[in-house]
């Protein structure tokens, strides 16, 4: 539920055309105000009679509802609604007002206490009851500040600041609207900030500090276009014209009005705004004595209202200013009865300061007709109504009046006029300086606030600094031991590679020991114990041997098994010499297995060159275990990203440094912004292993080479 902010709450002063904001829609929507309430309001006291003959069957009705509620809240929604009526009497009212009151402490929810205590309080000023209004103003400031919730606390002051205007406490006015406008500032309400100016300087205007209005009107017109507030912008161009008016500043009052003219297209409902438009250029030719171009626009205005569709108080006052302008150009129009209507209609919506006009006027009028006691009578009706109301710029305009009118007592009413505008000069004064030491505490406190704005920020600044300084240091530390620990797990792991290729080129060197010795038998074998036993069997052939048939034949006999033993010894030694015989190519081979194997899945052709193949098989067995899984990964590379169709493959050796060149024909890549995955960096570290380097060179659509160079002598 919105907060209930208030504007001038007496009837008289909601139907003037100068008045602050109206804080909030639903503050109209709650009390109904319409034109014809200021007429309502004034009317229904003919019903009071009635009224005090139901008193007792409503306090009746109420007894037996409260018996009856269910909740406190629905308790409150009773009393409150029927407080609000304006067809009781004020007591019945207050009884009712302060009943809802008594309910909101049971109440559980702190926001619904919060909006019920704003309620209270704007109605009780209404009502002029200040004990209520002060208790439930404390209670609603209290709630605000428990909530937490500037906004309300600001809303409070708020309240405060029109009940005090109403009270014509300017000074207590002015400082809550001043404490509003701090909080409302403090959390970047532009809006609600630009309404509490305004009012400040409505209040400022109120006790004729019109150049403090001024320096809060453009601060508010600066906020107002910020948002956009179109209504809020007319309103204080108006004001601006109407501080010019009384400055006697016409060209520029004229100049204001029109601004605030501008705005009244993009306003909704905006008929009384153009009406006052009309009302207020009037005034301004008329005291420029052009009455015939005031009367233009009292017409003007006149004719676009209507007592029963707009305020009543705006066509009363078109209606006395334009029988005014056509008094004082000396016209022969009937001009005393639409003055008179006017009069009337004012007494009957309770418009103080209009009929106190009216009456001005018609003093003035009948004056001049030498009415002297008709003129005097409406002079001291003037006078008693604007004392009874404390109008005192319409105290003195009576008093000079009577001055004029009634000779013989003109003495006495200049001295008591004298005395009047030195009491107001100082009380003025006082509240100006009052103002003015409201407006310096402000700028102390703006000025507070950004230095502690600013000390904020750089604490701010500073802590975010401390933070990221410290995050960074600990990222690093921590990256840091990864980095360490990574380093340390792959150096853990290539220490395994190694032992784990020595330890294979260890048996690889005890297998070639062991095929070597082989070797050696098999030599042994074939060249030693074979040729000698050939050697025997071939001198023991040719032996002429004489003998029985059978020692010839067991002779025979003997030499056939050398010759099978001699077989068998050189089968033995064959099959020794054709497993074990160590290849030359065998590391070259493989590298011709790996191409022609990666080709059938990869689906491209390749060729293979290679020369000084000694050279190459003599490498240290870990150096080509290095170059076999260099070619495996880049060859694998080329599968999964270049899309090749032919590969070309070099193995040389120029002065002493080996190099391994690839080139491929596929879709190539920019190395200067790809990102160097896995792959590429086994290649360096291998590389690296060879005490060689990698230079890699692509473009897109010509293919990718890598050359990797290795001296000879590792």
């Amino acid at each position: 539920m919105p907060n209930l902010i208030m504007t001038r709450i007496d009837a008289q002063i909601i139907c003037l055309l100068e008045k602050p904001f109206l804080t909030e829609r639903l503050f109209l929507n709650l009390y109904r105000y319409t034109p014809h309430n200021c007429l309502q309001m004034k009317t229904s006291n003919q019903l009071l009679r009635r009224e005090y003959f139901n008193v007792s069957l409503l306090l009746l009705l109420i007894t037996t509802t409260t018996s009856l509620a269910q909740s406190t809240q629905s308790t409150f929604d009773f009393y409150f609604p029927k407080a609000q009526q304006d067809t009781l009497n004020l007591h019945t009212r207050q009884l009712l007002l302060n009943l809802a009151y008594q309910q909101i402490p049971r109440i559980k929810n702190d926001s619904v206490k919060y909006w019920n205590y704003s309620k209270i309080m704007v109605t009780a000023g209404m009502l002029d009851d200040t004990v209520l209004f002060k208790n439930a103003s404390r209670d609603a400031l209290n709630q605000a500040n428990s909530l937490g919730k500037p906004k309300k606390k600001g809303d409070v002051h708020w309240n405060y600041g029109a009940y005090y205007l109403k009270q014509k406490k300017y000074d207590s006015s002015y400082f809550h609207y001043d404490r509003a406008y701090k909080i409302f500032a403090s959390i970047n309400n532009n809006y609600y900030s630009g309404k509490m100016l305004y009012n400040m300087a409505y209040v400022s205007s109120m006790a004729h500090d019109y150049t403090g209005a001024e320096i809060h009107l453009f601060q508010a017109i600066q906020n107002f276009e910020e948002e956009q507030k179109h209504k809020q912008l007319y309103l204080s161009y108006n004001l601006l014209g109407t501080i010019s008016d009384n400055l006697e500043e016409f060209e520029k009052a004229i100049d204001y009005y029109n601004q605030a003219f501008n705005y009244i297209p993009f306003i909704d409902n905006s008929h009384n705004e153009r009406i006052e438009y009309y009302n207020n250029m009037g005034l301004i030719y008329h005291k420029l004595e052009h009455y015939d171009e005031a009367i233009k626009y009292f017409d003007k205005g006149l004719s676009a209202s209507d007592p029963k569709k707009s305020r009543p108080s705006l066509y009363a006052k078109l209606l006395d200013n334009r029988s005014y302008s056509y008094f004082l150009k000396n016209s022969n129009s009937d001009i005393i009865e639409p003055m008179n209507i006017a009069l009337a209609l004012r007494d009957s919506i309770g418009d103080t300061p209009g009929s106190v006009m009216s009456r001005i006027h018609l003093a003035q009028y009948y004056a001049k007709k030498r009415d002297t006691i008709t003129a005097i009578n409406f002079a001291k009706q003037a006078f008693n109504l604007a004392s009874e109301n404390q109008l005192n710029r319409d105290i003195l305009k009576t008093l000079a009046l009577l001055a004029s009118i009634d000779v013989k007592q003109s003495v006495g009413y200049l001295k008591e006029y004298l005395a009047l505008t030195k009491k107001l000069h100082i009380r003025e004064r006082s509240i100006r300086n009052k103002f003015t030491a409201i407006r310096y505490e402000t700028d102390k406190y703006i000025s507070e606030n950004e230095r502690l704005s600013r000390q904020r920020w750089w604490i701010i600044g500073a802590a975010i600094t401390i933070s990221l300084l410290l995050l960074l240091i600990y990222w690093n530390t921590r990256q840091r031991s990864k980095n360490k620990a990574l380093i340390f797990e792959r150096e853990q792991q290539q220490h395994n590679e190694d032992m784990f290729l020595l330890a294979l080129e260890n048996k690889n060197i005890l297998e070639r020991g062991r095929n070597l010795e082989r070797l050696r038998i098999s030599e042994e074998l074939h060249d030693g114990i074979l040729a000698r036993l050939f050697s025997v069997r071939f001198k023991w052939a040719f032996l002429e041997l004489h003998g029985t048939t059978n020692n010839l034949k067991q002779h025979n006999d003997s030499i056939n098994h050398l010759v099978d033993i001699e077989t068998d010894i050189r089968n033995i030694s064959h099959d020794l010499r054709n497993e074990l015989i160590w290849n030359e190519l065998e590391f070259l081979d493989e590298i011709k297995n790996t191409f022609r194997e990666r080709s059938e899945y990869g689906s491209f052709q390749y060729r293979f060159h290679y020369d000084n193949a000694l050279q190459w098989e003599q490498l240290p067995y870990l150096s080509k275990t290095n170059i076999s899984r260099i070619v495996d990964e880049i060859l694998q590379n080329i599968i999964k990203h270049a899309q090749a169709t032919y590969i070309l493959a070099e193995f040389t050796l120029e002065e002493d440094l080996f190099t391994i060149l690839v080139k491929d024909n596929g879709k190539g890549f920019k190395v200067n912004t790809t990102h160097k995955g896995i792959g590429l960096k086994n290649l360096k570290n291998r590389a690296e292993k060879l005490n060689g380097t990698v230079i890699l060179s692509s473009d897109i659509g010509y293919g990718t080479s890598i050359q990797i160079n290795f001296p000879q002598k590792l």
